[in-house]
């Protein structure tokens, strides 16, 4: 049986590829399909009188005259193919395949358009492109390796960029335990990792340590985790060099202890010189009324009145002393503390107890003006302390110059933004024209044999540390102010 002229004439209606019957001279529309219909929108009795421009895209690639030529093509060669970016009766554009075809009918020559939409086709291509060129940069650029472990953790296949981290060959690595070539942390039969293994609950953090033929350390860095395939598990390390890492870390970690041992030492002498300074002038005081009390024994002049008044005496002075070691006690027992949330004000109340001993004994009024709300920073308050006392103390070799004719200090606590600030005022030398807002790096401000010793530049440090910083400023109309900031804490202001 062969199919009748009604026959092609139904499968034409039925196909769901939309098929254009054109005028092969004039390219008017003579016939459509359901098919072409339904993707317009439009009835045949609508398409018929419509132009090219009117059903499709406005775009200049898709205008009248390059449709017209695209179907002449086809008239002139008998096929032509492209795609054409059509529209539909409510406005949307799709894009379509189309192939145009010379047709001779009885009353004459036709160009048959059969097209179909592929906007969803060309968009998963697109899609999956750009899949494929991402995976192939990850590929291309990656450092990772991956590493195929059997269930007692023995290589059972490697890359060869994960071998080349384990400095062998793929073939020297096959078979071999993982841990023989280094010891992971956490170890690999540590019971956490083993649970989350078998019940392939996610991956497992490893760090491992390589020594390599030549003698020189690579730190290994990845996850472990069990994948599921096929009915089988297997256990894939994916690895990557993080050497550089470590040491940068370890380095930076020395710094950060030498640079805390440089502070608390310097924070020790310093408490250690006050407390020499600060308690020699009571101790002295009870041992001249001791001296008194037993010269008045010795020659029988003793009154009672006079031994309960030495004994108050010396018991006040005492008392003195005992607040100075408690002070100091309650100053370094925080020392070895770690960072806290904080008040700048109460930092900076505590650290100018020990200031003004020095102002007193060397004529410089202290003078205080005290933010009234808090200042929440994120710190350690003995090192922040020392800061202050550091800069305070330099402002005081300042002050008692002889050129300096006021002799106060002034310092203020105030909230700048999101920053919290202390500032230090002398109305000294000042600083020179060109002086720049931040001397500190330079060198144009060094500690003097008598300050405090912990010395501006590690002062700097454990500002910079802190994620703050330091700056010099002419205090008007002379003078320096000295504004040390410190970011406000989020969790302090809530």
């Amino acid at each position: 049986m062969f199919p009748t002229g009604r026959d092609f004439q139904e499968m034409v209606e039925k196909t769901e590829t939309g098929i254009l019957i054109h005028e092969a001279a004039s390219k008017n529309i003579l016939w459509a399909n359901p098919a072409a219909c339904r993707m317009f929108g439009f009835t045949l009795e609508e398409l018929r009188p419509l132009k090219a421009h009117h059903m499709s895209s406005q775009e200049r690639q898709y205008r009248r005259s390059v449709g017209v030529a695209w179907l002449q093509d086809a008239v002139v060669r008998g096929s032509s193919r492209r795609q054409w970016k059509y529209r539909t009766k409510d406005g949307q554009d799709f894009l379509a395949d189309a192939v145009a075809s010379r047709l001779t009918f009885q009353d004459g020559q036709v160009v048959m358009v059969e097209f179909r939409n592929i906007a969803e086709e060309v968009e998963l291509q697109e899609e999956l492109s750009w899949v494929s060129q991402s995976l192939q940069r990850i590929m291309t650029h990656t450092s990772a390796g991956i590493v195929v472990l059997d269930e007692t953790n023995c290589i059972e296949d490697i890359s060869p960029l994960a071998a080349q981290l384990f400095g062998r060959t793929p073939d020297e690595l096959s078979g071999v335990y993982l841990e023989d070539l280094g010891r992971c942390e956490p170890r690999l039969t540590a019971e956490p990792v083993v649970a989350k293994l078998e019940a392939a609950a996610g991956p497992v953090g490893i760090m491992q340590e390589i020594e390599k033929s030549d003698g020189s350390t690579t730190w290994l860095s990845g996850f472990l985790e069990a994948v599921v395939h096929d009915g089988m598990t297997s256990r894939v390390l994916t690895i990557r060099d993080v050497t550089d890492r470590v040491e940068w870390e370890r380095r930076h970690a020395y710094q950060e202890a030498n640079l805390q041992y440089l502070s608390r030492y310097n924070a020790m002498g310093d408490m250690a010189m006050i407390l020499a300074h600060e308690l020699g002038q009571p101790l002295a005081a009870s041992t001249n009324y001791l001296s008194g009390l037993e010269a008045r024994i010795s020659d029988r002049s003793l009154d009672p009145e006079a031994l309960r008044y030495g004994l108050d005496r010396i018991a006040k002075q005492l008392r003195r002393a005992a607040e100075i070691v408690s002070s100091v006690k309650r100053y370094v027992r925080r020392i070895e503390s770690t960072k806290t949330a904080i008040d700048l004000n109460e930092t900076v109340d505590e650290s100018l107890y020990f200031v003004r001993l020095r102002a007193a004994e060397r004529g410089v009024h202290i003078s205080l003006d005290r933010s009234r709300s808090p200042l929440p920073v994120e710190g350690e308050s003995v090192l922040i302390g020392q800061v202050v006392i550091n800069l305070c103390f330099n402002a005081i070799d300042e002050i008692v110059l002889p050129s300096t004719a006021v002799k106060e200090l002034t310092v203020r606590t105030a909230r700048r933004g999101e920053w919290a600030c202390v500032s230090v005022f002398d109305q000294g030398r000042g600083m020179d024209d060109d002086a720049s807002g931040n001397r500190l790096a330079s060198g144009a401000f060094s500690a003097k044999q008598d300050s405090s010793g912990i010395g501006l530049i590690i002062s700097e440090h454990i500002v910079e540390r802190h994620g703050g910083s330091i700056r010099y400023l002419p205090n008007d109309p002379h003078g320096t102010e000295v504004r040390m900031c410190l970011p406000i804490s989020e969790s302090g202001e809530d």
